[in-house]
């Protein structure tokens, strides 16, 4: 069976102390917290594992062995120490990197995981590619993690350093959003199903059986761990305070929202309407009336979105769309079929921007801060945007779902919609302030060809004729790939 609420949780939470929270969420109201820096998104996913008392659901796509990864199995290890069931749902297309640590964790009694979909040629992957590409190619995409059956954060980031402003290399930059009430209940038994699915199959089954001794190897290695030290524990304490003062402290916005995402029926091609997310947007969300925000890191509308653009603008609706610079993109492919729909989108009168692949990061990264390291400039400020939202008219989507092919048609997506005007505007007066810093702006030229507008600090404005940048070569391969007969796959 699928757990109750245990409403004795998370006491010292400011929502909770309202005395008619119970009343509000049986009238299907949901209280949040947007989280627009990577400080309070992994400080939110620590208060979440931290102050579980009784289970700990988590589904994702990536869960890299890096610091990061690390840093929060360690903290489930001493969640499942004290007794709180733990329930890991991890997407096979994640590799083998953490194999060992998973196998480590299957032999604590709280401890359940499993892999979505996984490969049956797990270290020879391309046998499953060449056999079985059309299994294989759905994956399951869902960002989310629940304490007790009621505080959820869902959102963009996988558990990675990049997601988090702890990469030597490049930072994403991401958007989650921390929620409690009836829509944590939706998400209770979205990750039930994919839970419970017979695609989910535990990683005993999989992999090699440990030993006790095993398990203690790997507390041991938490223990000493670059992130655990004593020198450092006062200072991430510190971090997550903080958090936990604004649940104490912030005034609580109480919604109507629903958490929506595809069935794992989606992966068999088996899924109905009613179970695709695509679907549940429009029913839910209904069309735009005056506006559209998008931001997007993969953005690719295709025929249909392009006309479905094309006639919202011709109602009058204005529309502005954020996506990444081909640069920006850590996926190129998936360039090579936006920038064909680039110059149609413009002419149309989409207002369309892209993220550039360098921002200045002036200050010190709240990793760097609790660890003593010092990330390299260039890690520092290489920057690529990873973020899924969208509003309109007082609308909001927070979640998973790019809007491109993949997302549409392939993978499971998962998010949340809150009906907020005043979200909505935060959300709209912060793209206002940061896309002439962090994003070019598209125009067309009396020519008709696209230019690139950069705005710069001192108030001057460069103007680039070609993706900024880029080399002859890098141009002439975007194009010749899409020509390429993949554009339902990206």
């Amino acid at each position: 069976m699928n757990p109750q609420t245990n409403n004795s949780s998370f006491e010292h939470t400011h929502w909770f102390h309202e005395i008619d929270f119970q009343t509000k969420v049986t009238q299907g109201l949901t209280a949040y917290l947007a989280l627009n820096e990577a400080f309070l998104s992994i400080a939110s996913r620590r208060h979440i594992i931290t102050t579980a008392k009784h289970r700990i659901d988590l589904q994702y796509y990536i869960w890299e062995n890096d610091a990061i990864g690390q840093l929060l199995l360690a903290d489930l290890l001493h969640a499942a120490d004290r007794g709180v069931k733990v329930r890991l749902l991890i997407d096979d297309q994640n590799g083998t990197q953490l194999d060992q640590s998973l196998r480590q964790l299957s032999l604590h009694p709280n401890f359940q995981i499993k892999l979505f979909n996984p490969y049956r040629f797990r270290k020879l992957r391309i046998i499953d590619y060449i056999f079985r590409f059309k299994h294989i190619n759905h994956r399951m995409h869902n960002k989310l993690i629940i304490g007790d059956g009621q505080l959820a954060v869902t959102g963009g980031r996988n558990i990675s350093r990049e997601y988090f402003d702890a990469s030597e290399n490049f930072q994403f930059t991401d958007l989650d959003i921390l929620f409690f009430g009836a829509a944590a209940q939706q998400a209770n038994a979205l990750f039930y199903n994919f839970w419970e699915d017979e695609l989910s199959v535990s990683v005993s089954k999989i992999l090699s059986k440990g030993s006790s001794e095993e398990l203690q190897e790997l507390r041991n290695q938490y223990e000493l761990s670059e992130l655990r030290r004593t020198q450092h524990q006062r200072q991430i304490d510190e971090a997550e305070n903080y958090i936990h003062m604004l649940l104490k402290t912030k005034p609580v916005q109480w919604v109507n929202a629903e958490f929506i995402g595809d069935s794992p029926n989606k992966i068999r091609g088996q899924a109905s309407k009613d179970e695709l997310i695509a679907e549940q947007f429009f029913k839910i969300m209904g069309p735009p009336e005056s506006q559209l925000e998008l931001v997007s890191a993969y953005f690719v509308p295709k025929k249909r979105g392009l006309n479905f653009f094309k006639e919202l603008i011709q109602n009058n609706i204005k529309i502005r769309v954020l996506t990444n610079s081909y640069l920006a993109n850590d996926v190129p492919v998936v360039h090579a079929f936006y920038q064909k729909y680039r110059k149609e989108l413009l002419a149309s009168g989409v207002k369309l921007y892209e993220f550039k692949p360098y921002i200045q990061r002036k200050k010190r990264t709240w990793y760097e801060i609790i660890t003593g390291n010092v990330i390299p400039a260039k890690g520092k400020n290489a920057s690529r945007l990873h973020a899924k939202f969208f509003d309109l008219d007082g609308v909001v989507f927070i979640g998973s779902f790019n809007f491109d092919p993949r997302s549409a048609h392939l993978n499971t997506e998962v998010g949340l919609i809150i009906k907020s005007q005043q979200l909505q505007q935060e959300l709209s007066q912060t793209l206002d302030q940061h896309l002439p810093t962090v994003a070019y702006e598209l125009q067309l030229n009396t020519e008709g060809r696209i230019i690139w507008l950069e705005y710069k600090e001192d108030g001057s404005t460069t103007t680039h004729n070609q993706e900024p940048h880029t080399t002859k070569f890098q141009r002439f391969v975007i194009k010749l790939v899409s020509f390429l007969p993949i554009e339902w796959m990206v």
